[in-house]
């Protein structure tokens, strides 16, 4: 039957100086705050694309130059339906570069995936040494360890980039320990803005104080 994504968009700032379709697929083990994607998140009021539309886009679009595939969190669906979904975009489109956007949470689905794809956007939304701020900001309880096995994973491939968002509640101190921590790894390293989302249902009205 195959995967079912919740919507898709041409992209051109994704992967800088690349044409990039981006697909969303629904549900996520994270409840972060200020959350862009958060109906994806909870796979409610959301529309469904069939994985055969897709690949209808895929193989009819000459312009396109990667494929990014995001949600909610893409390393909790059926890693099976998800390799099958990448092996199909590879034998139409040999020729398009596949990058998986996640969290990192899970290493394993990561290391399983890796031969299939040419990088992975992983976030980094917390220093990794502060288990409490990474909760905070995920709004779970976050193995730090797996995310450093998903960064070593990942680094050095073709599309393989890290990312921070300046969350308001990690100080200058916070973002300059990621800074040096990426330093030891290959793959760039960007800041994000960062942009409230006052209807998501994960957050909390600011500034305010963390607990950390």
């Amino acid at each position: 039957m195959g995967l079912s994504f919740a919507s898709c968009t041409l992209s051109f700032k994704d992967v800088p100086g690349k044409t990039a379709l981006v697909v969303f697929l629904k549900g996520c083990n994270f409840r972060c705050r200020h959350c862009h994607n958060w109906r994806l998140v909870l796979g409610k009021g959301v529309p469904t694309i069939d994985e055969e539309m897709l690949l209808f886009e895929i193989s009819h679009n000459p312009t396109l130059e990667v494929l990014v595939i995001s949600g909610g969190e893409p390393t909790v669906s059926d890693t099976g339906e998800l390799s099958g979904f990448i092996e199909k975009v590879k034998k139409l489109r040999p020729d398009v570069g596949i990058r998986i956007d996640t969290n990192g949470s899970k290493p394993e689905r990561l290391k399983e995936l890796s031969p299939l794809v040419d990088g992975f956007a992983v976030d980094i939304k917390a220093p990794l040494s502060n288990p409490e701020a990474y909760r905070y900001t995920a709004g779970v309880e976050v193995d730090t360890e797996k995310i450093l096995q998903s960064l070593r994973i990942a680094d050095g491939m073709p599309l393989t980039i890290y990312r921070t968002p300046k969350y308001p509640w990690l100080s200058e101190e916070d973002l300059e320990e990621i800074r040096r921590s990426v330093l030891r790894l290959s793959s760039p390293w960007f800041l994000n803005e960062f942009f409230q989302v006052p209807d998501c249902p994960f957050s909390r009205p600011l500034p305010f104080s963390p607990p950390f």
